[in-house]
């Protein structure tokens, strides 16, 4: 990865004469906290912010904003449907360095000709690479067209997959470029269509077959633990690329409708504690869906995405596992 370019973050700093600055930046790029704090802190009065996010959408609260003129985030890019309150600089990162693609096997791929190629933001321009080496191998690669919450044509994040969906008709198969697994089996699950990853880290392509069976075997289990539950609690969660309280509400009519005793909760983090000190026996969180999924041994009850509750009592009966999609979210009031 390369560093991020200071200058250029300083001039927009400078064009929207912001003074009292915000720096997000996600765990594998604080390392370079000292260095930016202290590049930064020359011209304005900069805070970095301690915790966690998981991308653009998570950029905190309303209340965040109320001291900062700006907030800098490093890592990700915009996402244009949300109304941001306050200017946001994302300075997107990308993976630089220079692969020898004809070290991969393409065997894999044989018997498909039409191949979905999709990516992680930090690895779009190695995607372009990758088009081309596939192209000069024989292959269709396709880059699908994403919605207007995404940034660019053939991005993936973990709550939204329209760059495959729009392309669901005119492939044989998926390659996501990428490194972590979640965003290629969100893509086997959503478009239900065989997908492989590059690796970039392996620098070999891997089927998600296997990997998507486990993934589901857990999730199924996880689920079923709340067949029984009464006590519900909904949550809308209140960050500002998040908050569907309008999904929340119809959770609500609908746990109501079923007999149940739910009870709609606003968070801005998610506490395994709290859920523990209302006693309740499941949770239906309307948030990010990697808080359901990658944080659900944090948690001594199920903690449950929109559809897994609705598929789980009968609301909707899509017939297959669905994963929780985000293409758009309330304005906050």
């Amino acid at each position: 990865m390369r560093k991020p370019d200071v200058q250029n973050i300083i001039n927009k700093l400078n064009e929207m004469g912001a003074k009292k600055i915000l720096l997000q930046l996600p765990d594998g790029l604080k390392p370079q906290a000292y260095d930016l704090f202290n590049a930064l802190s020359r011209q304005f009065s900069v805070v970095i912010s301690s915790g966690g996010f998981y991308g653009a959408c998570d950029v905190g609260t309303y209340e965040m904003y109320s001291d900062v003129d700006c907030i800098v985030q490093l890592g990700h890019s915009i996402m244009p449907n949300v109304r941001y309150p306050k200017p946001i600089i994302f300075e997107e990162f990308f993976f630089e360095n220079d692969l020898d693609l004809e070290r991969i096997s393409l065997d894999i791929l044989s018997g498909y000709h039409n191949i979905g190629l999709l990516f992680s933001i930090q690895y779009m321009h190695l995607a372009a690479k990758v088009g081309d080496f596939l192209t000069g191998k024989g292959f269709h690669p396709i880059i699908g067209k994403q919605d207007e919450r995404m940034a660019y044509p053939g991005q993936v994040i973990g709550c939204n997959f329209s760059s495959a969906h729009s392309i669901s008709g005119e492939v044989d198969c998926y390659l996501v470029v990428s490194t972590g697994k979640f965003h290629a089996i969100g893509v086997q699950l959503s478009a239900d269509k065989e997908t492989f990853i590059l690796d970039v880290n392996e620098m070999r392509i891997v089927s998600m077959k296997d990997e998507t069976d486990r993934f589901l075997r857990k999730r199924y289990a996880k689920i079923s633990r709340a067949v029984d539950a009464k006590n519900i609690c909904v949550v809308a969660d209140t960050k500002i690329g998040q908050y569907r309280i309008k999904l929340a509400e119809l959770l609500m009519k609908q746990a109501t409708s079923l007999g149940l005793n739910p009870i709609l909760l606003k968070a801005d983090d998610v506490k395994p504690s709290d859920y523990e000190n209302l006693r309740c026996d499941a949770v239906v969180f309307t948030g990010c869906p990697r808080v359901s999924i990658d944080d659900e041994d944090k948690f001594s009850m199920p903690i449950l995405t929109p559809p897994e509750f609705q598929s789980l009592f009968k609301i909707k009966s899509p017939g297959r596992y669905v994963m929780d999609e985000i293409t758009a979210v309330d304005n906050m009031p």
